[in-house]
């Protein structure tokens, strides 16, 4: 571990805003992952930084507890090259639409099944081997999750208007492109979503 290293790495956690999530992998640039996780261990004996999980670390902010488990969840992600998509009840809470924390952070990726717990707090990862997946971007993987997690059976109107209200300036002929080949029933409950917008935008003018 060179010291210039070690200050230049140090450099950007300190610029990182209180709260940030960081894995061994972000640091690539600075130097080798062996020696990134020598100069974190040292920022955490300096109390910089705390360790969350095994190559997971976070920059403490104030009275917070730990980190948000879903930067935890996106970190794990970069560290393992996973694409990602919250599921389940995980989905709804962070798109707003329920309020109740929930008991498991649950995602779907394109990795391994895998568990990870700390402080109490438990993530959960499923693997999915739907190959459109990947090309979707990350709001569009988060709607698709959520409508998933309400199922086929209960879209009502009104969870559909809510759900839109929480998504009303996304790019909808995006979000359209992209889930063209996914489930029928999702694909047209987006294009249900979509003509919210269309009448919006139809009133507007």
């Amino acid at each position: 571990m060179t010291h210039s290293k070690y200050k230049q790495l140090k450099a950007i956690v300190d610029r990182m805003d209180p709260g940030t999530v960081m894995v061994i992998t972000d640091f690539v640039d600075v130097a080798q992952p062996k020696t990134v996780s020598k100069m974190l261990t040292r920022l955490e004996e300096e109390g910089a930084v705390e360790r969350v999980l095994r190559s997971v670390y976070w920059k403490p902010a104030g009275i917070e507890e730990g980190p948000k488990p879903n930067d935890v969840a996106e970190a794990l992600a970069r560290q393992n090259s996973w694409v990602l998509a919250p599921s389940g009840d995980t989905a709804l809470f962070l798109m707003g639409l329920q309020t109740e924390i929930p008991p498991t952070w649950t995602y779907i990726t394109s990795g391994t099944y895998q568990d990870y717990s700390y402080g109490g707090t438990r993530i959960s990862f499923t693997h999915t081997n739907h190959k459109f997946f990947a090309a979707m971007s990350k709001k569009t993987r988060l709607l698709v999750q959520c409508l998933k997690a309400f199922g086929h059976e209960h879209l009502s109107e009104e969870k559909m208007k809510e759900l839109y209200r929480r998504c009303r300036d996304w790019n909808w002929k995006a979000i359209l492109s992209e889930t063209k080949h996914a489930t029928r029933w999702v694909s047209a409950a987006v294009i249900r979503l979509f003509g919210f917008s269309s009448a919006e935008n139809t009133i507007k003018g």
